[in-house]
């Protein structure tokens, strides 16, 4: 199988079906425009797509074609091109989702005629229309992304943690801070470290939570009352044991995601993360008192690009959000929940108060 993937604006446009077909790709090609922004987005993808075959030892070879789209003459070579790639045209698979329009009509127009498979990717459904010169099928995606290849195919390096370890080990005593602790625990986070500098300077105080500390991890005594585990880690461990066993793809808890800028690379680490269907989900969570909602609204919609342009994102808190139905009948209340929902960003709060209904609406908002 000969792979054509057209580079429109968006990557879910090629790395779905270039995944689902990995393992039958004797060559495939990435076609992108000569403009100054698609050539850096074919190069992050490209790189992208040689880590993933250095990776997984995949012998299929990798080629890009840069043209003009504004040429007639450029889109005329381009097919000639890819007729050229093999003798038996029949074997060619040109990726048409998101690509550019003048190019697929030419496309679609030289190479039809001659037995060229031309696929279009449907990323709500999962699904990909199969046409030639027999008609056209739809075929179910088989093979869905995982979070690491997804981001590695993106042109990402990740480092994942050892939290989901933690959590499942320590399920029991984080599930029982959250539950039956709440207010305890809650208390502990705003100790000051100068008064109370470790879990053994507690003493008296907060025996319960230092004993339940002390019961996953006897060296716990030595971390610092204000360690980032302690104060928001374990949080972020029990939301994700509340969604873990839910019908996904793959998950991952603090995952760190390194993207390149010129000569250094910007770091952002992810809570929860979950794939559906090629769909990258994120759960945000703030253990805090006080949150900047437009803040996080803003900042959670510049990383769509990172994370994935169609997905979704709740933001999970431990006090109930202002937000509530009522809010979308007037015209100035609420504003930056508002702008986060046009976003997909989407805030809970009191988890543990109703986890079942937290649950619930978080496999309707990912659909798992």
């Amino acid at each position: 199988m000969i792979l054509v993937s057209i580079l429109g604006d968006f990557h879910s446009s090629v790395l779905p079906v270039l995944y689902n077909f990995k393992d039958e790709i004797s060559k495939h090609v990435l076609i992108y425009d000569d403009a100054k922004k698609d050539i850096q987005n074919a190069k992050n993808v490209g790189n992208g797509i040689r880590n993933f075959v250095k990776k997984n030892k995949y012998s299929f070879l990798e080629l890009n074609y840069k043209l003009d789209e504004d040429s007639i003459e450029a889109l005329e070579k381009c097919a000639k091109y890819i007729l050229s790639l093999t003798s038996d045209p029949r074997e060619i698979y040109v990726n048409t989702t998101d690509g550019y329009s003048t190019l697929t009509t030419i496309l679609n127009h030289k190479l039809f005629k001659h037995g060229v498979n031309f696929l279009a990717y449907d990323m709500f459904d999962n699904q990909y229309n199969l046409l030639n010169k027999d008609g056209l099928k739809t075929q179910n995606i088989q093979h869905n992304l995982n979070i690491a290849d997804h981001f590695l195919l993106k042109g990402y390096k990740t480092e994942k943690s050892t939290l989901k370890e933690f959590a499942k080990k320590h399920k029991k005593n984080i599930v029982k801070i959250f539950e039956t602790m709440d207010e305890e625990y809650n208390d502990f986070t705003k100790l000051d470290p100068k008064v109370y500098p470790t879990i053994a300077d507690l003493r008296g105080r907060y025996k319960s939570i230092k004993q339940i500390f002390l019961e996953m991890d006897p060296s716990f005594k030595k971390l610092s009352t204000s360690n980032s585990l302690l104060t928001g880690g374990l949080f972020e461990c029990y939301v994700y044991l509340l969604v873990k066993d839910m019908d996904y793809d793959d998950i991952e808890l603090g995952m760190e995601v390194f993207k390149r800028y010129k000569n250094s690379e910007i770091k952002n680490e992810f809570d929860v993360l979950i794939m559906k269907d090629n769909h990258l989900h994120m759960i945000e969570c703030k253990f805090k008192n006080f949150i900047k909602v437009d803040e996080l609204v803003y900042k959670y919609m510049a990383l769509v690009s990172t994370i994935d342009e169609d997905g979704k994102m709740a933001i999970v808190t431990k006090k109930p959000p202002m937000y509530n139905t009522e809010i979308d009948l007037h015209q100035s209340k609420g504003l930056s929940y508002k702008r986060g929902r046009l976003s997909n960003i989407y805030f809970y709060g009191n988890v543990h108060n109703n986890k079942t209904k937290f649950q619930k609406e978080i496999k309707e908002l990912f659909k798992i």
